[in-house]
Parts: C-alpha cells; sequence; structure tokens
C-alpha cells in the first residue's frame, strides 16, 4: 500500500514539473510521461522518480545523471513549440548544471 502511494505521489510531481514547465494541461502532461516512460522501455514510477531526481539536483547544484537528464531531453525535444524552439527550457536548465 505504501508503494503504490508512493509511486502516485512522484508520478503526481513529475506530472506537475512536466505541466510547470510546458504549454501543456495536467492530463497531456502525464500522457507525455506515459509515453517516455514506454519509449525509454522504463515503469512510469520510475521514469517519474528519475525526472523528479533530475529536478531536485539542478536545483541544488549537484550533478544530474546523465540518464535522467536525457529524459528531460526527451521532454523538451517532444514538447518544442512551433518554431522548433523549445520554451523557456527546463532541459537547458538542467543541462548548465550536468557534469
Amino acid at each position: 500500500m505504501r508503494k503504490a502511494l508512493a509511486s502516485r505521489t512522484v508520478i503526481g510531481q513529475a506530472t506537475g514539473l512536466i505541466a510547470a514547465r510546458k504549454p501543456c494541461t495536467p492530463q497531456q502532461a502525464f500522457q507525455l510521461l506515459v509515453h517516455i516512460s514506454q519509449h525509454h522501455n522504463i515503469k512510469l514510477h520510475v521514469a517519474a522518480d528519475r525526472l523528479v531526481a533530475a529536478f531536485v539536483h539542478a536545483h541544488l547544484g549537484r550533478p544530474v545523471n546523465p540518464a535522467d537528464q536525457a529524459l528531460w531531453d526527451h521532454v523538451s525535444a517532444t514538447t518544442a513549440n512551433e518554431s522548433g524552439e523549445s520554451d523557456d527550457g527546463f532541459a537547458e536548465e538542467v543541462s548548465s548544471t550536468s557534469p
């Protein structure tokens, strides 16, 4: 029961981070998270946990795991605006703190 609750919590956090950084609804952010999970062949809660971890590490000035960075790169590439450039770019923000 606790594991299921923890999984839902981190999925909600990741969905919120995606929706806050990209021009999409929470439902679209969740669908993007599902897509990333399937594309990278990892469980949904694992993808969510890695996205949240990358966000936390970036904002604390710690190095971001390259595999976690790849997930944010996927978020950025998937949600690029019509001009072909990503919006204010969380992935770029994370990249600036990567080793």
